[in-house]
């Protein structure tokens, strides 16, 4: 097995609901002790200040989008026998050949053919309000500072072929801490719940405050 290349990494760990964090760690590290000898990608908390186009995970949103919406059902059959789909002037393929698939196979194949096919009826406008809905393109957590809002376009800046590309998420930039809310959104039933990292906060009398 190759080593991996990466320059950092980062975990995040949530309780789907209420939605905290258990864990949040990046790497490269630091010592606290000797903050001014750190090199300042070190300084970085990654979870919550890189952001990154997410690829097939953000498929949990075109398929929330489409089912909200009543565009399809858990029950439709996709045809993406053909391995590819042409979008403008691009051919976008999947990466195997599939036949046809069903809604829910869509996502366990990660079937970017399918997947902008729904986007594609979905349009730019329902897509990018899910995306909205789901917590991308905005600040999530009070507890942690300097968190980045990420990437989530004007739909009115979206054609077909950058509707194709958010659909299987590209052209969306967004945090680790993000990405985990929004999967958290879908674990405990579609509630979007801040992430904190505070539970409460201890009074001199002995009393817990509730956050």
């Amino acid at each position: 097995m190759r080593e991996p290349a990466a320059a950092g990494v980062t975990v995040v760990i949530l309780e789907p609901y209420p939605s905290e964090v258990l864990a949040l760690a990046s790497e490269p590290g630091f010592n606290p002790n000797a903050f001014a000898a750190a090199p300042r990608p070190a300084l970085r908390n990654r979870a919550v200040q890189d952001v990154y186009e997410p690829g097939s995970t953000f498929k949990l949103v075109t398929t929330a989008a489409a089912l909200e919406a009543g565009i399809t059902t858990r029950y439709e059959m996709f045809d993406v026998s053909q391995g590819s789909i042409r979008v403008g002037n691009s051919t976008i393929p999947d990466m195997h050949t599939y036949g046809v698939l069903s809604l829910e196979d869509v996502i366990v194949k990660s079937s970017n053919v399918g997947a902008i096919q729904l986007g594609l009826r979905v349009g730019p406008d329902r897509l990018i309000e899910y995306a909205r809905r789901f917590g991308f393109g905005q600040r999530l957590a009070p507890d942690l500072r300097g968190e980045s809002a990420g990437i989530v376009h004007d739909p009115t800046r979206l054609n077909d072929r950058a509707v194709a590309s958010v659909s299987m998420g590209y052209q969306v930039a967004v945090t680790p801490l993000q990405m985990a809310a929004a999967v958290s959104a879908v674990a405990n039933g579609g509630e979007l719940v801040e992430p904190r990292v505070v539970r409460a906060v201890g009074g001199a009398g002995g009393g817990d405050s509730l956050l």
